[in-house]
């Protein structure tokens, strides 16, 4: 096993162990954050931190467990295959632009007007430290790494930035929206799933990639939000 291998296990193992000992706290954060005096506050539990733990463990482990980098040739030849058949190989860039339709939803719905219980000026703090916090996580994961791309341009694979971000916006929806409908947290899932996939189908990411892009998304997004009830029930000045 390489270096960056072990060092990439310690990241994954220990992002797992941190992930499923967080279940008491942020439990105490959100009864906290619900006891707060903020109007009309619907505090929605996060994803389960064990299971965004071991997912990012799961969609690590084919650089260093040889049956996942198997599967994850399998994966990318099937979908290549299916490419090939489908579209003459042609790529689809729409995935660029998507990634950033659920986040961007967090604050478009509020500005025509559908129910959530945060303000206009909450929503856009909490999306925009979300979304950096999520930069500022997957972005120096990338370089550690220094995993090569499937098509060979890059050594930035690992995980998917795109799907980081469009699982991170699709999480604030379902946090935000799913008291006012089931449907706008189903939508932003779905947006968040097809950008996913959509990285493979363009040959850019592994699935394993994905999958630990995803992971991280949910994390961040749930951390963020406890983090964001916290601040607004300590300070007034974000409980505006």
């Amino acid at each position: 096993m390489s270096v960056k291998s072990c060092i990439l296990l310690l990241f994954s193992l220990s992002v797992a162990l941190f992930s499923a000992g967080q279940g008491s706290d942020a439990d105490s954060l959100i009864r906290a954050s619900a006891s707060a005096p903020i109007p009309a506050l619907v505090v929605q539990k996060p994803i389960p931190a064990s299971l965004v733990g071991t997912a990012i463990l799961v969609g690590a482990s084919p650089m260093f467990f040889e049956p996942s980098y198997r599967q994850n040739l399998l994966i990318r030849e099937e979908m290549q295959l299916f490419r090939r058949n489908s579209l003459d190989h042609r790529q689809l860039h729409f995935d660029n632009g998507l990634q950033y339709l659920p986040v961007c939803s967090v604050v478009g719905l509020k500005l025509l007007g559908v129910r959530s219980p945060h303000s206009l000026r909450q929503l856009c703090f909490r999306s925009a430290s979300t979304m950096l916090a999520q930069i500022a996580l997957v972005q120096p994961v990338k370089k550690l790494v220094d995993e090569l791309r499937p098509d060979r341009s890059s050594l930035t694979s690992f995980p998917s930035g795109h799907t980081a971000f469009a699982f991170a916006g699709a999480e604030l929806l379902r946090l935000e929206y799913s008291s006012t409908s089931p449907l706008i947290s189903a939508a932003g899932y779905l947006v968040a799933t097809l950008t996913g996939v959509m990285r493979v189908y363009n040959d850019r990411h592994w699935a394993g990639d994905v999958l630990a892009g995803a992971a991280i998304g949910f994390l961040v997004a749930d951390l963020s939000w406890l983090l964001n009830n916290w601040l607004e029930s300590k300070f007034p000045f974000f409980n505006h």
